[in-house]
């Protein structure tokens, strides 16, 4: 199914709640939200964080209708994710309807609550993550009520490459940007998501991480994306660019329908535990991409 951006919510106007704050343009996306005290424009990702207690709020546009996207959230779904449900409930939302879904997902050592919110309609959904630690469940309340506050204005400006912290160099390339998204610029050749065609992600870190074997944490990684589990690898090479040291790995993968796939990733590594990460996936002309891939990563620059 052709899946296209939302551009029905530009009605939805504000919620009253007993928080007080400013708005706030979400960058990279056509939201805005009132962010709880504390909370600050996050620089890696759409959203707001709050670094003393290890909070977030993620804002990611999705083409996928509302009611399949909400349906999707199951126990059983959430649980191949980690995901422990706590509670799914639809509530009324600015003349529409929304879901609220309370979970607890482990990571780094701790046990995280999460609060997610969907809302949006059949062309296309809005889902807001509301993230932080066990510890700091006392803010539950506030980051529920910044979550309701959120509005998709289809006016608004979402330039994707002001938003991300680096830049690329697709030229003399078919590669067409789709959407800024967690922290990520995807690209395809079609310009179409899901798509069965090329398909490129540069995006940063939104989270530390603690390995200190990189070339491990690197084939780690790759083995976690799609089609990625049953990988072989090709090479692993280690590589510098924009004075960053990493791993570049090319291997073969399956895709969803069980197709060869050609499976190129690069990841880099700054001296803060934040990495960056290049990825390319393709079910065809297999030379012709790992080519291309090998010519867009070297272009990678932080702003």
């Amino acid at each position: 199914m052709k899946m296209r951006l939302l551009v029905s919510l530009l009605l939805l106007g504000p919620i009253a709640f007993a928080q007080i704050g400013k708005r706030t343009k979400v960058q990279g996306t056509k939201c805005s939200l009132i962010p709880p005290p504390g909370f600050v424009v996050a620089p890696t990702f759409s959203g707001f964080q709050n670094t003393e207690n290890g909070a977030s709020i993620m804002v990611n546009e999705l083409e996928a209708p509302y009611q399949s996207l909400a349906d999707g959230f199951t126990a059983e779904a959430l649980k191949t994710k980690g995901m422990t449900l706590i509670n799914k409930e639809t509530i009324d939302f600015n003349h529409s309807k929304a879901t609220l879904i309370h979970v607890t997902q482990p990571a780094n050592g701790n046990i995280y609550m999460k609060q997610m919110f969907i809302f949006g309609f059949e062309t296309g959904a809005v889902l807001v993550n509301g993230t932080y630690p066990e510890a700091s469940k006392e803010i539950e309340g506030i980051v529920k009520e910044a979550l309701l506050t959120t509005i998709y204005d289809a006016s608004q400006k979402d330039n994707p490459l002001e938003a991300a912290t680096f830049t690329i160099d697709i030229k003399d390339t078919d590669f067409k940007l789709i959407k800024y998204m967690s922290g990520s610029l995807i690209y395809s050749t079609d310009g179409k998501l899901p798509t069965e065609k090329p398909t490129l992600i540069v995006g940063n870190s939104i989270s530390k991480f603690s390995s200190e074997d990189l070339k491990k944490y690197s084939e780690d990684r790759l083995r976690k994306l799609p089609g990625g589990e049953q990988s072989v690898f090709n090479e692993v090479n280690e590589i510098q660019i924009d004075g960053l040291k990493g791993y570049e790995i090319v291997a073969n993968g399956k895709s969803k329908e069980g197709k060869p796939q050609l499976i190129y990733q690069v990841m880099l590594y700054n001296s803060t535990s934040d990495y960056y990460i290049v990825v390319g996936q393709a079910n065809e002309e297999f030379d012709k991409n790992l080519l291309i891939y090998r010519r867009v990563a070297k272009t990678f620059k932080r702003k």
